[in-house]
């Protein structure tokens, strides 16, 4: 009851954002408004949204889309083309898992309409690399979140990509194992940052309390062993340094003494700039492979 509620309220809200304008005109307007009236089996709408020209051809994609509620990401607009990245939540009510597809629009006479047959194939034929690009997208919104809260799921989706990039002999692997060399010699570098501080933290506090002593010098152990584990880095190197720094980040929280006050404020903003560009890398290696998979 709670779930449907909050999808009323969210469709309620898209609604709002799109009567803003008496027939929405931007294509994100135009694709909030088409996935609406899927969500309503309303063919008439549609149509209307799309190029769709009958209601009797609407087979709704061949499957119910009652109460889904996509997400939207990049837009791109190329002249009287549009696309938009779109994350479905998976069809299994049991599963948490969004699907990234593409809604592909085209303007004609001065209007934006979904292409609803592009769009229909993207969805009902989806390839491999569609699902690279969710789990780019799950990973990244993931780091947006927090380390800390999902650092496990994303390990699993590290390895799960790195066995996806298998599949891939093109441009598109050597783009990826480019972006993931060059962000692990960064990732590297924090790492080796981080574990300076806290080994010239100890030996500046050398009367603190013995346990916040032996927890800073565990993490900078951890620190250490990570960072030379990123010598030649992987994906599966950086879902353990993911992992690291999820629980470097909890051990210096954990940190109670006052001597170290002014190290904690350091470590956390530190942490902090790890998250972010974290983020950045996996939102710049989505947009790239994408690029280099169109383009091939």
């Amino acid at each position: 009851m709670v779930r449907s509620v909050l999808r009323m309220f969210v469709w309620v809200s898209l609604a709002i954002l799109v009567s803003a304008c008496a027939k929405p005109n931007t294509p994100q307007e135009v694709a909030a408004a088409f996935w609406q009236a899927m969500a309503e089996n309303d063919a008439s709408d549609v149509v209307e949204l799309s190029t769709l020209d009958s209601d009797d051809r609407f087979d709704n994609y061949e499957r119910d889309w009652a109460d889904v509620v996509p997400s939207f990401g990049r837009v791109v607009i190329d002249g009287t083309e549009a696309s938009i990245v779109t994350r479905l939540p998976a069809e299994s009510a049991d599963s948490n898992e969004r699907r990234e597809v593409m809604t592909y629009l085209v303007e004609q006479q001065g209007q934006w309409l979904v292409d609803y047959q592009r769009t229909g194939e993207a969805i009902m034929n989806p390839s491999p690399f569609s699902s690279l690009m969710g789990q780019l997208s799950e990973i990244s919104d993931r780091i947006a979140e927090n380390f800390s809260s999902s650092s496990s799921d994303m390990e699993r989706r590290l390895n799960d990509m790195a066995r996806e990039l298998e599949a891939y002999s093109n441009d598109v692997a050597r783009r990826a194992d480019e972006a993931i060399n060059d962000y692990g010699q960064v990732l590297r570098d924090y790492m080796e940052e981080l574990e300076e501080s806290i080994n010239r933290a100890l030996e500046e506090n050398r009367q603190a309390p013995e346990d916040d002593r032996k927890t800073l010098e565990q993490a900078a152990k951890d620190l250490e062993t990570g960072s030379e584990e990123l010598a030649e880095p992987t994906l599966e190197g950086l879902a353990q340094a993911t992992r690291t720094l999820t629980e470097t980040g909890q051990r210096l929280a954990d940190v109670s003494s006052e001597s170290f006050e002014r190290n904690r404020d350091e470590w956390a903003a530190k942490l902090q700039e790890i998250r972010e560009r974290s983020e950045e890398f996996f939102q710049d290696l989505r947009d790239s492979l994408r690029a280099e998979n169109e383009a091939g």
